[in-house]
């Protein structure tokens, strides 16, 4: 069955890809604008609808926070699995859209997907090349987001965690969007992706285990770099205590949409 959901999404993904790219080559930007906007809800919502369809896929947000999220802020998130992205993007509240940091290879081989992140404004850094361009692009990312509006997300670790532990945080990335824009920090815990972090897995293991997302809390925005790397070591030691937690724990407290 994981089969059949792959192929009906990458058709349906090669279908709506062709009029964007058309749209993006002949309109106006803001209409392209409009349009990518309007292709990443459709895609986000086909996604987990063919999820919850076919295995009862289940996302179990778990919102920690004390009040309403602000208008602006940066997500920083631990990463179990290329299901994060389009995970973040459908928890966050309506009408907000998440920009990536991410590896180059995303920006090609998936219909329309690619396609979105190429020209939608994420990042796409390759995983080892210049380090000093791999900052330029992170700084053109927060650039556009403070322009558009649009919600930046990182995740520190940098790479995929195959075991569930939380690695090291890395913190230039995340320096460099906070130099462009200080924001609050919005400080997330995701479990149950890690073993279907490859499509094998996913073919083989997904839909046999819920996906637990948590809003931890939100850090004040931190103000030049002693205080960026001590808000990003506090978002590394809240993810850690929280998935511990969550993993403590039978059945989750506040479930909301999924």
């Amino acid at each position: 069955m994981n089969v059949v959901i792959v192929i009906v999404l990458l058709s349906a993904f090669a279908f709506w890809e062709l009029p964007l790219l058309f749209i993006i080559i002949f309109g106006s930007r803001e209409t392209a604008r409009r349009w990518k906007f309007f292709f990443e809800d459709k895609a986000i919502n086909l996604i987990f609808s063919m999820f919850r369809q076919y295995r009862g896929f289940s996302i179990t947000l778990e919102n920690r926070l004390p009040g309403p999220l602000p208008k602006r802020f940066l997500v920083i998130s631990n990463h179990q699995s290329l299901l994060d992205i389009p995970i973040i993007m459908h928890v966050l509240p309506r009408g907000s859209y998440a920009r990536f940091v991410a590896k180059r290879e995303l920006g090609f081989g998936v219909p329309l997907i690619s396609l979105l992140l190429r020209t939608s404004g994420h990042c796409l850094i390759r995983r080892r090349g210049d380090a000093l361009q791999a900052m330029r692009t992170v700084t053109s990312m927060a650039n556009r987001c403070k322009r558009e509006g649009t919600i930046p997300v990182i995740f520190p670790e940098g790479t995929r965690s195959r075991t569930g532990e939380l690695g090291t945080f890395h913190s230039a990335g995340t320096r460099k969007i906070l130099e462009v824009e200080p924001l609050p920090i919005l400080v997330v815990a995701m479990d149950g992706g890690w073993d279907v972090s490859k499509l094998t897995d996913f073919m083989r293991s997904f839909g046999k285990k819920p996906y637990r997302v948590r809003f931890i809390e939100v850090l004040p925005a931190p103000e030049g770099r002693k205080a960026a790397l001590e808000t990003l070591e506090k978002s590394r030691e809240l993810i850690d205590g929280s998935l511990a937690a969550m993993r403590g724990e039978t059945t989750p407290d506040m479930a909301a949409r999924g």
